[in-house]
């Protein structure tokens, strides 16, 4: 799984969905809570937090996969322009472009060395403009990858429903969980900002920890 994600996954995407799963947890599980788990049936609580988390994950994959299959038609278009037309739009597109991303390191004379070996390239034998567009096999990947992470992240957080008998005591300690989890996150995004990461681990963690205690206190 990890090989899968590091593969289909950019760490920032991961990391972010990661925070979502778990706060739409949090969130079915206090609106059920508030409304007394009705009457106990536990069973619909986590068949709701199932529900509500892979309904996200399919709804966030395919947008988010589909926003990836939009980028990559708007840049055929702009290579197919340059390799073609070659004029101040397809240059100011393709400028653009370089401007985003690892290439946004060079200058603008150096944009313009890519643009000619573009424009110089193999012309693409095909109209982007007209070409139908559909998902690759690594964009369904990036949409599984999304929508496991939402669904497999409702376990950790409802299996105290499963260990503890009363409602609410199930409630509190599956909260605790989930501060757990976002300590952790504080730490990986640390990690990935070159921030302390017992400072961001803390931070995030007691935020979490503070606004799940105020929700638990308020009957939420």
């Amino acid at each position: 799984m990890r090989t899968f994600y590091a593969t289909n996954l950019p760490i920032g995407d991961f990391l972010g969905e990661v925070f979502y799963a778990v706060w739409m947890v949090v969130v079915s599980l206090g609106i059920l809570g508030g409304t007394g788990f009705e009457g106990g049936a536990i069973i619909y609580v986590v068949l709701i937090a199932f529900m509500v988390n892979i309904t996200w994950g399919i709804i966030d994959g395919f947008t988010v996969m589909y926003t990836g299959i939009i980028e990559r038609a708007r840049n055929d278009k702009i290579i197919h322009a340059l390799q073609n037309e070659d004029n101040a739009d397809s240059r100011r597109e393709g400028n653009v472009a370089l401007s985003e991303g690892i290439t946004s390191v060079l200058g603008p004379a150096d944009r313009q060395k890519v643009l000619n070996m573009i424009a110089a390239s193999k012309c693409i034998d095909w109209d982007p403009a007209t070409k139908p567009y559909r998902p690759r096999r690594e964009d369904l990947r990036y949409a599984l990858g999304i929508l496991s992470i939402d669904a497999s992240l409702v376990i950790p957080l409802v299996a105290p429903f499963a260990i503890v008998s009363d409602p609410y005591q199930a409630l509190y300690l599956s909260r605790l969980i989930a501060t757990v989890i976002f300590v952790i996150l504080g730490a990986y995004y640390a990690k990935h900002l070159n921030r302390r990461r017992w400072l961001a681990a803390l931070f995030l963690g007691t935020l979490c920890f503070s606004l799940f205690n105020l929700a638990y206190l308020a009957g939420w």
